[in-house]
């Protein structure tokens, strides 16, 4: 499973990354400091789809390219992509506004609130339709 941190704050990068691997330490974290970045990695790794990310964190305020901005190029790909992308938009605040504009984008999967949990990011895994290796307690 492989998960693209899309923001600019290292610091989310360090602490999302560092959780993930303790979920399972067979996860591949990709982190990008902006949405141009990610977006670009993404668009180079169209004629190789298994190198597409499966989950993907996205921040809507980022330097160059913002989340919003990244929904926007990823919808102009969106038809030559055929794995399963799941992307969750991230912010800081809960502004209502911003959870209305995300609603209009049917390529998200999720709207979270940082910061991000252990809980949460357990449940993103869990969700994920094709992981194999993670059971929900029962």
């Amino acid at each position: 499973m492989t998960f693209f941190l899309i923001d600019d704050d290292q610091v989310f990068h360090f602490i999302t990354s560092k959780t993930l691997k303790k979920i399972n330490p067979d996860i591949i974290v990709e982190k990008f400091l902006d949405g141009e970045e990610g977006i670009n990695r993404i668009k180079n790794s169209l004629h190789k789809q298994s190198e597409l990310p499966d989950i993907v964190l996205l921040d809507i305020n980022m330097p160059y390219l913002n989340g919003w901005g990244f929904l926007k190029e990823f919808q102009t790909i969106g038809d030559q992509i055929e794995k399963e992308v799941q992307i969750y938009m991230l912010t800081s605040s809960d502004d209502p506004e911003d959870l209305e504009k995300a609603k209009k984008f049917s390529e998200l999967s999720g709207y979270i609130v940082k910061p991000v949990s252990k809980e949460e990011l357990e449940v993103l895994i869990r969700n994920f339709p094709s992981i194999e290796w993670f059971q929900p307690n029962l």
